[in-house]
């Protein structure tokens, strides 16, 4: 699994070193890194204003960055998933593309500035000053990320990447026509967001595609700890609502207030799942209960965790969990951190049943979006 490197600027490198080509654009700052590229602010000299420039992985970055590579294939399929999206007001823009004649050399895609935090180091933020979410702030930022991927879904778009590193916030403080901007009058000056004006953006659609008629798509090879179970078991019967699955597992790590991903870290897709059928699905049932299931290769069933490792002892010690509990999930997200409303929502979200779960459209439907 490649590992991301958090928007709110960590990484080992913050100068870049463009090709002549890319001479307009000024780079100020790295911003962070993607499974097949980096992304820059940078500084537009033609049009006077900020940009973030995302510079997508041919041989001239440093192959010490573990970065997929982009091709012009692949770099084409992203500019038209954006174009698709672009009159998505929660979808990150894309104003320009600056592609090389030669294969082999780096692509740029000129993007809107949408913000200098994404919502992982939101979320960290939070942590470190332990101010937890509260259901109502989850509430408020679930509907608005879904509203978003309902409207991508609309257009035939399916995201496939959905994590807190591809969510970036805007609180409307940053002047985007300033080479050197200093934060609006209001902004605090130790940095924070001014909360009640945040607007979250979907970018990252650097694996996104159009789904395809009929049940089989292209095979989705990137594994994270956001990724629905039937992309983990390598399967090709998949649609829209493995982004909602990824939305569920972000609702996980809101309530959570750790800061980390709640099936995470990213590591292996056997280590993945065992975490995932743990918290939802102890015996496996709802995925082995998917007509997928059966065209999933041996291979990768044999990787799921049901009943791996554990003593009689300890299976009927989870058997009287659930029974005392319900849902395997509420052992993690019990009543005093989530209502039943809310806990509707994401086991919703988090049924490992892919036809069982929700979509964006089912769960904007829920009371608990309707009862605030």
């Amino acid at each position: 699994m490649a590992a991301s490197t958090s928007r709110s600027g960590g990484g080992h490198r913050t100068q870049a070193v463009w090709p002549a080509y890319m001479a307009r654009y000024e780079p100020l700052e790295r911003l962070g890194a993607g499974m097949n590229g980096e992304v820059f602010k940078a500084w537009d000299t033609k049009e006077n204003r900020i940009v973030a420039v995302k510079r997508l992985s041919g041989t001239g970055i440093d192959a010490g960055d573990d970065l997929i590579f982009s091709g012009l294939q692949e770099v084409w399929r992203e500019c038209r998933c954006l174009r698709t999206c672009a009159d998505i007001p929660s979808v990150v823009k894309l104003l320009d593309k600056v592609v090389p004649k030669v294969n082999s050399d780096d692509s740029f895609l000129i993007m809107e500035y949408a913000g200098r935090l994404n919502l992982r180091g939101y979320m960290q933020r939070r942590a470190h000053r332990h101010r937890r979410f509260s259901e109502a702030e989850v509430c408020r930022i679930m509907k608005e990320l879904l509203e978003g991927v309902n409207s991508v879904h609309g257009t035939g778009i399916m995201h496939l990447d959905i994590r807190p590193e591809n969510v970036i916030l805007d609180d409307g403080t940053e002047d985007r026509t300033d080479r050197r901007p200093k934060n609006k009058k209001g902004a605090n000056q130790d940095g924070e967001l001014k909360e009640d004006n945040i607007v979250y953006k979907i970018g990252g659609f650097g694996i996104s595609r159009r789904k395809e008629q009929g049940p089989k798509q292209s095979e989705v090879t990137i594994a994270t700890a956001y990724s629905a179970p039937e992309l983990l078991l390598h399967s090709c019967e998949y649609d829209e609502r493995a982004d909602t699955w990824g939305l569920g597992c972000i609702m996980a790590d809101l309530l959570l207030g750790t800061g980390m991903p709640t099936f995470g870290p990213d590591d292996s897709e056997e280590k993945t799942m065992s975490r995932v059928f743990h918290i939802v699905d102890p015996k496996c049932k709802g995925i082995k209960d998917w007509a997928g299931y059966q065209g999933i290769a041996a291979e990768w069933k044999s990787k799921l965790p049901a009943g791996k490792n554990r003593s009689k002892l300890a299976r009927v010690a989870a058997g009287l969990k659930t029974k005392l509990l319900g849902h395997p999930l509420r052992r993690r997200f019990p009543f005093w951190r989530l209502s039943a409303a809310g806990f509707e929502v994401l086991s919703g979200l988090l049924e490992s049943n892919p036809t069982k779960r929700l979509t964006a459209a089912e769960a904007l439907a829920k009371p608990w979006f309707h009862c605030r």
